[in-house]
């Protein structure tokens, strides 16, 4: 009887320490800033194993995964000058095998993903196959996020699925976070980061101070929860974008931050943009934590007649310039937001964020658009089936009044919004959810719609 293996073994011949990168410095703060044996930062992904393939070809896959991305089998330690990062050069994966008609898939998902990663220690991977007849049929990956993002594990289940292939599709992997830190230190990236921080400096002297300073006076957050699931929203927010040329995501900002504004009584509003700072084309393919924040800015005079086409675009150009902004080392940008709080007397550390979850180009590939006539009748039969949840979740995003995540946009939008109680009036994220969707569907049905008329609600 042959014992299925315990382990993936791999070896690269290679061992290098350095530096953490600027975003992988940022996810390192908020490990710091979390409880120590928080796991809620601990991914999780999914991988079909194609017919026929055996045990042996899986794990020889995943030996190949492992010695693709220096990430995967990298430490994370605290040293006198400053935390770095350990690639070790040979060293095993735990892995485990089970047969999946002993618990559902969920359970065995959780199971792998729960458990603490001492990140200098512990390589910052775990491995289960699941077989079924003791084949093959799905592999689950559990990583810390200090060793990859979203983006990255999608990368990583991209290369998984080439490398289960018969015969495996290798492909050049992408650039190391060790080679990222030779970028970030050149004279190239030091300017690219000058003139970030010159950027954020600039725009943070004068952003609403609502949208910055806490209202916690010193007290843990206090933070109430709330979800929509719509299919109207995903049809206006798609639609839109068709009709006016722009990405959906950019709908959906342009309409949170007008929401905003007129909920804080503002003329304007101010985002921090979670951003995959993947611009070049060395850095596309990175694995690891490779997320770093963008200033979204956008005004409102009053009273406005501005079309809906027109803001779209003006955020469509906003965006840009933020995700030209947004690569720098995030305890220089923290210094800067220190001074400004000195010099505009307020306690900083209360953003507003917005998170874009979708993690691959498919999941942010848009439908196809529908005819208006089409579009317009399939919102209005959409809306009765949207719902309005208020889920109980413990997350405690660092440094935040508002943090709105988008995971879905395609047949059903999906948005999860947390807020500081009381930051956006008494229905809270519900509240807001509920009128960020009556906004977006009267953009969509009213062509004549301004931004003035759409907060007429």
């Amino acid at each position: 009887m042959h014992l299925p293996p315990t382990a993936v073994h791999f070896h690269t011949g290679r061992t290098a320490e350095g530096p953490l990168i600027w975003a992988q410095t940022a996810i390192w703060d908020v490990f710091r800033w979390l409880p120590a044996d928080d796991t809620t930062l601990n991914l999780l992904v999914q991988c079909p194993v194609p017919a026929g393939r055996s045990l042996s070809d899986v794990t020889l896959a995943l030996q190949r995964l492992v010695e693709r991305h220096d990430a995967l089998h990298t430490l994370f330690v605290d040293t006198p000058d400053g935390p770095r990062q350990r690639v070790v050069g040979e060293g095993d994966i735990p892995l485990q095998v089970h047969d999946i008609s002993d618990l559902h898939l969920n359970d065995f998902g959780e199971a792998l993903r729960r458990p603490w990663f001492d990140i200098g220690a512990d390589l910052p991977l775990r491995v289960a196959v699941l077989t079924q007849d003791g084949l093959p049929v799905t592999v689950l990956l559990a990583a810390s996020h200090m060793a990859v993002d979203g983006w990255s594990f999608a990368i990583v289940r991209g290369d998984l699925l080439n490398l289960l292939q018969d015969p495996p599709i290798v492909v050049e992997p992408g650039q190391q976070p060790l080679q990222r830190v030779e970028y970030e230190t050149s004279p190239i990236g030091l300017r690219r980061e000058a003139k970030a921080l010159s950027y954020w400096s600039k725009h943070l002297a004068g952003v609403p101070t609502c949208m910055i300073e806490s209202t916690r006076d010193g007290r843990p957050p206090n933070l109430d929860w709330g979800q929509i699931q719509s299919p109207a929203l995903a049809l206006a927010t798609n639609g839109l974008a068709s009709r006016h040329g722009v990405p959906p995501a950019t709908v959906l900002l342009a309409a949170v931050t007008l929401l905003l504004a007129s909920h804080t009584g503002e003329d304007e509003a101010f985002l921090r943009l979670i951003v995959s700072t993947r611009f070049r084309p060395a850095s596309r393919g990175l694995v690891g934590a490779f997320n770093e924040n963008a200033l979204f800015r956008l005004e409102f005079p009053q009273p406005s007649s501005e079309s809906v086409g027109d803001l779209l675009h003006r955020a469509s150009d906003a965006a840009l310039l933020a995700y030209a902004h947004c690569e720098y080392d995030p305890r220089k940008l923290d210094t800067i937001f220190a001074q400004i709080a000195v010099q505009r007397a307020i306690t900083p550390d209360g953003y507003c964020f917005f998170n874009d979850t979708r993690y691959s180009v498919q999941e942010q590939t848009p439908p196809p658009p529908l005819p208006e006539a089409v579009l317009t009748l399939a919102i209005t039969d959409a809306l009765p089936a949207t719902k309005l949840l208020a889920p109980v979740i413990d997350r405690l995003p660092k440094g935040a009044n508002f943090f709105l995540f988008l995971t879905d946009l395609s047949d059903t939008a999906e948005l999860m919004l947390c807020s500081e109680r009381g930051f956006l009036g008494e229905r809270g994220p519900l509240g807001f959810l509920d009128g960020l969707e009556r906004l977006v569907v009267k953009a969509a049905l009213d062509p004549r719609a301004t931004t003035g008329t759409l907060l007429e609600l």
